[in-house]
């Protein structure tokens, strides 16, 4: 991270998370999870993006007393106010899943989410203009045979759904309330035990002033889908008081003056954290590269060309060029011009799926993952998860279901939690290759590796649903933690050993990789030919760090196969997994078979292409693997690489020895693109170093002595220029 948090900032920041997902009674442009409106998403984006900068920030007053009050006034609100919105549920005509039957539940933690069968399957606080407005998530569960795929006939337009309202209208002065609906959608509205056909409830319904009781039925056929209720021809929900029980005095006096505090304090919080980082950054040309890169990456989608979109990326390798002061060449710096223009990205491609349902290709892991995921949170399995033995990987059926909670049956969140992860890669490209070759150097491949990731033949996972994002981000976020933690830090010691353990749980493939970590107990000085030698890095080990990684890695294997015994009564941490069905060696094989399907699997994960081809975006891979296999036997400077991230790559490519990924092509390359980047970058810069010295006698004479632990410090500036404040 850019700066060092204390725990107490951790603490405040858990508090933060709380103020601003707890969903508010009085609804509001912030008002809490589900964040349905991109308003209300975008203002998570933007303070998660602010926190990572500045964590310090937490440290001051303000931040903690805006946080103090938005928890005091949703806890107020919540004793002395009733809920905002109407109880929404949905009827099937057919069973839903197993377990489901007839009744759903949407991704609304507002509505009794764990009950089953619920009574309300979301909270309607808006109008729905359009079919995948509803909160009609629970179309991606048929058929009730959850081993079988989704036919035609299951979902929309070929399936007919029944609605059913039901809450309390408050009026200050007598109105009009009426229904504006799709072409598909017949309704009748019950109101104060009357009854009123759809042909009057479209129409109008004079309504006098107080409060009314009122239920809406409703069909919903085919798939031209509209349902607004209107109170004098202006959405309801904003015009008047709509509420689950009726309105009190309280109710009346706090609305509607109140839906606007949430979004005063945390306007409040998000002002001083820009103040903040500007503060922090006091430079002109850093403030107008972020902005004017942030912009243009932010129209890119606008412009309807994926290829314009996924080229734009190019742009942050104009922030190695431009002079920078010296402040800003370190962690912050590099977050700042690159991490908040490659976020501004996929914030702007994912703006249009804020509040709208995705409906999920059938039959596929995507589609599986998203079932388990529902099956966790909303039918209460939360140890089991779907499945008795985990042939899909295990961990992000909870990831994707955690998201969903947050954004609701959208899957902005999960485009957004990908690219946050490809940004923690980046920062590790940048950490180490700073760390040898200095700030601009690292802000080079840094954003080299944010172009693999959007140029790369994998760049359609990005909130695709799959599991290798989030496991290379839980990798290098715990390689960046254990390096905090080699300098004494016992916050970063526990967040290593929990990052080992979840990013072995989410690719139980990776777990070489994520042993692997233990290397950032050394530093990034030591040299890679010192693998030869074990006293050289022994001698400099953390065993602090050693014991977070292994702990924590040995600590989730255990709990693995406890869960695996209690629903099997196997003691093998890989029963029931896909290692045996995806071995590279099988018992039919001839040596020379054997050899050839090593070869082809590492290719695979090589070239990013399955099956193996050439393909130029691969080469700062396979350049880092070369780099890191010549420095081991000792070839020229290459010898200086750091011992640390050239372990971490070639631990990689050991799951690939083992067992062979297949469809999804580069989904199995993604977990060493950052680690490859920084090597193969750490190595470039050697080389050229050693040139450039070889070529200058003077220039070699005047920097002797300037190499220390075996790792090139070419100048005392580019040192200065690489310390982190």
């Amino acid at each position: 991270m850019p700066d060092r948090p204390p725990l107490g900032s951790a603490i405040w920041a858990g508090l933060g998370i709380a103020a601003l997902l707890w969903p508010a009674r009085i609804a509001g442009p912030v008002d809490g999870a589900p964040l349905d409106f991109a308003v209300e998403a975008c203002v998570a984006v933007a303070i998660a993006v602010i926190l990572w900068l500045r964590p310090r920030l937490l440290r001051d007053r303000v931040p903690r007393a805006l946080i103090v009050l938005l928890l005091l006034w949703k806890a107020g609100t919540a004793l002395v106010t009733v809920q905002d919105g109407w109880c929404l549920k949905f009827v099937s005509p057919v069973p839903l899943y197993y377990e489901t039957r007839y009744v759903p539940h949407a991704w609304d933690v507002r509505a009794d989410w764990r009950a089953n069968p619920p009574q309300c399957s979301a909270i309607m606080r808006r109008g729905y203009a359009v079919f995948d407005e509803f909160p009609i998530w629970f179309y991606n569960l048929p058929p009730v045979d959850h081993r079988t795929a989704a036919i035609a006939t299951d979902r929309p337009p070929l399936v007919t759904l029944q609605l059913f309202a039901t809450g309390f209208l408050t009026a200050a002065e007598a109105g009009t309330f009426r229904l504006a609906v799709g072409e598909h959608v017949s309704t009748r509205v019950l109101l104060d035990g009357v009854w009123f056909t759809h042909e009057q409830a479209t129409a109008g319904i004079a309504v006098g002033s107080g409060t009314h009781r009122l239920a809406i039925e409703g069909d919903l056929r085919e798939s031209r889908w509209a349902l607004r209720p209107l109170w004098n021809d202006r959405d309801v929900f904003s015009a008047s008081i709509a509420t689950t029980a009726p309105a009190g005095a309280v109710d009346v006096a706090l609305r509607p003056a109140g839906r606007y505090v949430p979004l005063l304090l945390v306007s409040a919080f998000l002002g001083y954290g820009v103040w903040s980082v500007l503060a922090r950054t006091r430079s002109a040309i850093a403030v107008t590269f972020v902005v004017a890169s942030a912009s243009a990456l932010m129209a890119l989608p606008s412009t309807g060309s994926l290829a314009i979109m996924r080229v734009g990326t190019l742009v942050l390798l104009v922030g190695a060029l431009l002079p920078w002061p010296l402040r800003l060449k370190n962690g912050f710096g590099a977050s700042l011009l690159l991490g908040v223009p490659f976020m501004a990205l996929f914030v702007a491609l994912g703006l249009s799926q804020v509040g709208r349902v995705t409906l999920y290709s059938s039959g596929d892991d995507w589609w599986m993952f998203q079932r388990y995921a529902y099956r966790i949170y909303l039918q209460g399995y939360w140890l089991e998860g779907g499945q008795a033995t985990f042939w899909f990987q295990p961990l992000y059926r909870w990831i994707a279901g955690a998201l969903h909670l947050v954004f609701g049956d959208s899957s902005v969140g999960e485009l957004w939690w990908d690219a946050a992860c490809a940004a923690v890669g980046a920062f590790f490209t940048f950490e180490i290759t700073r760390r040898i070759a200095g700030f601009r150097w690292a802000i080079t491949f840094a954003a080299i590796t944010l172009t693999i990731f959007t140029l790369g033949p994998a760049w359609y996972l990005f909130g695709r649903g799959l599991s290798e994002l989030s496991s290379m981000g839980l990798i290098y976020a715990g390689a960046l933690a254990a390096s905090r933690a080699r300098r004494g830090s016992l916050p970063a010691a526990f967040t290593t050993a929990i990052c080992c353990g979840l990013a072995f749980y989410t690719r139980l493939n990776n777990l070489p990789m994520v042993l692997a970590i233990s290397a950032f107990a050394f530093p990034t000085a030591q040299p890679v030919i010192d693998v030869w030698k074990p006293r050289a890095w022994l001698r400099r080990a953390s065993r602090p760090t050693i014991a977070a990684v292994v702990g924590g890695s040995m600590l989730a294997m255990w709990l693995f196969t406890w869960r695996t015994w209690y629903y099997t009564g196997a003691i093998d941490m890989l029963y029931g997994t896909q290692a045996a069905d995806r071995a590279v060696w099988k018992p039919e094989h001839s040596l020379l078979e054997g050899l050839g399907e090593v070869m082809g699997s590492l290719l695979m994960v090589i070239s990013m292409n399955d099956p193996p081809v050439f393909d130029v975006r691969a080469l700062p891979i396979a350049g880092g693997i070369a780099c890191a296999l010549a420095g081991i036997i000792g070839v020229g400077p290459l010898r200086r690489l750091p011992l640390n991230a050239s372990v971490l790559l070639l631990s990689g490519l050991t799951g690939a020895v083992v067992a062979r990924g297949s469809a999804y092509p580069g989904r199995f390359s993604l977990h060493i693109i950052p680690a490859a980047v920084a090597v193969f970058g750490c190595g470039l810069y050697l080389v050229v170093s050693a040139w450039r010295r070889s070529s200058s006698p003077l220039l070699d004479s005047a920097r002797q002595g300037t190499t220390s632990g075996g790792v090139s410090g070419e100048t005392n500036e580019r040192a200065r220029n690489s310390a982190t404040p």
